[in-house]
């Protein structure tokens, strides 16, 4: 009878007082205004703009890499991952440029110049979004930092990494720099270039400040110190000698060694 009397109360609170539906909503990725994009020719920065993950992103440019092409709007569809409801608002902004000659020619767009507009904004020179590139031997810091929107920090671990190996031979090796992610690395592929290093190293005796910060071993004030005390010495400075002076480390040791000429 107890037993009864719990299940009829538990049954007439269900009644009297309704549970309240809790609404699960499922958070997507926000997307600014869209735009026409051709899957085909969007770079990686552009296709993140749209509202693509990153790792569909990495996708897309690992397919096109291997040849692959998307001959219609709805091949979009196809990219591993990407979810329905963003593909069917990405769809109608598809716009394939096509290769046969008979097809209507597709006009250009600048896709960078997003504003806030929904449609398409032709562009007035022939300039393609995917043509910046960046030498990753022979760029500067501020060429990597305006083309390539990388942190300082890790700029600075490219230079150090490129120093001690004296020059990139291959685009793997950028995976090897600390802090440059496996991300940064497929998103950045499709415009890095590998030029040739100078093998001709400086010397330490005539090194300017700018070499000497290049190495990216010397804050500036050690720098200042290293040049008085080659002054002092009539140009003459010992790599023992700014190995104890500033504590190096046995790999900025050996870096220092292998990158620039130096007397013992």
């Amino acid at each position: 009878m107890v037993l009864g009397i719990i299940l009829l109360s538990t049954m007439l609170m269900g009644i009297l007082f309704p549970r309240k539906e809790i609404a699960i909503n499922i958070t997507t990725q926000q997307i600014g205004p869209l735009f026409y994009f051709d899957p085909n020719t969007i770079d990686s920065m552009t296709a993140i703009r749209l509202g693509i993950p990153v790792r569909q992103v990495m996708t897309l440019m690992r397919y096109r890499n291997k040849g692959g092409r998307f001959y219609r709007k709805e091949d979009i569809a196809k990219l591993y991952g990407l979810k329905k409801e963003l593909v069917e608002k990405l769809i109608p902004y598809v716009a394939i440029k096509k290769i046969n000659t008979t097809y209507r020619k597709m006009p250009n767009y600048d896709y960078q110049k997003l504003g806030n507009r929904k449609g398409p904004i032709k562009e007035g020179g022939n300039k393609n979004i995917d043509e910046w590139t960046i030498d990753i031997n022979l760029a500067d810091e501020k060429q990597w930092a305006a083309k390539t929107k990388l942190s300082p920090a890790i700029i600075q671990n490219i230079f150090r990494y490129k120093n001690y190996i004296g020059g990139f031979t291959n685009l793997n090796q950028m995976k090897k720099v600390y802090g440059f992610t496996e991300a940064d690395y497929y998103l950045l592929k499709p415009h890095l270039q590998l030029g040739k290093m100078n093998k001709h190293k400086p010397n330490a005796s005539t090194m300017s400040f700018e070499n000497w910060k290049a190495l990216g071993l010397f804050q500036d004030r050690e720098i200042v110190q290293i040049l008085r005390i080659r002054k002092e010495k009539g140009g003459h400075i010992g790599w023992k000698e700014l190995v104890i002076l500033f504590d190096l480390t046995e790999k900025q040791a050996e870096m220092l060694q292998a990158t620039i000429q130096i007397s013992e």
